[in-house]
């Protein structure tokens, strides 16, 4: 699978904007995946920098709820308009629901503009969507493994105000290549572990490859999790057989933790980067 990153938080390219949040184009077997959209338009640009047509995209998956993965999503639907106007977009369902960060008293909107759930193009998903004989989406996560203290800021809106976010709206893609298998995460707000213990079991076979965000970063304030935890972390992901791409809310920070322990099996990958996994 080659992976092109059109967003993320950093880049070392003068060609290519940064922005925070994440937008990865995928292309494996006769597959082209857009995976989230960024924050903004600014995923579009760098696009045609990398030399990526998104409109070839034949899929396009919104990973959660937050601006920062579907902030571009009305960009691309512009863009895409006259060009590819057939590709679904998969959005998990309660993705449109209105979500925040702070308390439920004072808090900042980082939800998805509720208008495009009108959109044709949208088709809301449940707790597993076939994609292809190769391609699965998937949710509904069993939370065995500790999740991040950052998840404690971000709410979702319910009948009765703001109340924490159970991330019920938080999706994942399992990518199968012959005898491979690949996971690609955004956040990965659910806990990284967790979501790759489902994943092994729908595969029924160790991951080769994850690629996505730990969320050991908590945008925000810019405070990382515990060194404890992340290390921890590290030593659970050293455990089992993949190798590691990240980038986003994993943090440089962090990352440099995780690859104290991990060396060569993680790499971090910033906006314009193209790397065949």
């Amino acid at each position: 699978m080659k992976v092109t990153v059109l967003m993320e938080n950093s880049t070392p390219s003068a060609r290519f904007a940064a922005r925070h949040g994440l937008s990865l184009f995928l292309e494996t077997g006769n597959a082209r995946i857009l995976f989230d959209v960024g924050p903004d338009e600014a995923f579009l640009e760098n696009a045609h920098a990398a030399g990526v047509d998104v409109s070839t995209a034949q899929t396009v998956v919104i990973s959660h709820g937050h601006s920062d993965h579907g902030g571009g999503l009305d960009a691309y639907l512009d863009a895409t308009a006259h060009t590819a106007p057939s590709a679904p977009i998969y959005v998990r369902d309660g993705a449109f629901v209105p979500h925040a960060a702070g308390t439920p008293e004072r808090h900042n909107d980082i939800g998805l503009d509720p208008a495009l759930a009108e959109n044709p193009r949208v088709v809301l998903t449940q707790d597993r969507r076939a994609l292809g004989d190769n391609l699965l989406l998937f949710s509904a996560v069993d939370i065995k493994h500790p999740i991040v203290k950052s998840n404690g800021v971000l709410l979702e809106e319910t009948e009765s105000g703001f109340k924490p976010d159970p991330f019920r709206h938080e999706q994942s893609l399992l990518i199968t290549e012959g005898q491979r298998h690949l996971l690609v995460s955004g956040c990965s707000h659910c806990g990284i572990l967790n979501i790759m213990d489902k994943a092994e079991r729908l595969a029924g076979a160790p991951l080769d490859v994850v690629v996505g965000g730990f969320h050991l970063m908590d945008p925000g304030s810019g405070r990382v999790e515990a060194s404890e935890f992340t290390r921890e972390l590290a030593k659970e992901l050293a455990a089992r057989k993949a190798r590691y791409y990240t980038f986003h809310c994993t943090g440089i920070d962090a990352f440099a933790l995780l690859r104290d322990e991990l060396g060569e099996r993680i790499s971090y990958l910033y906006a314009g980067a193209q790397v065949e996994v």
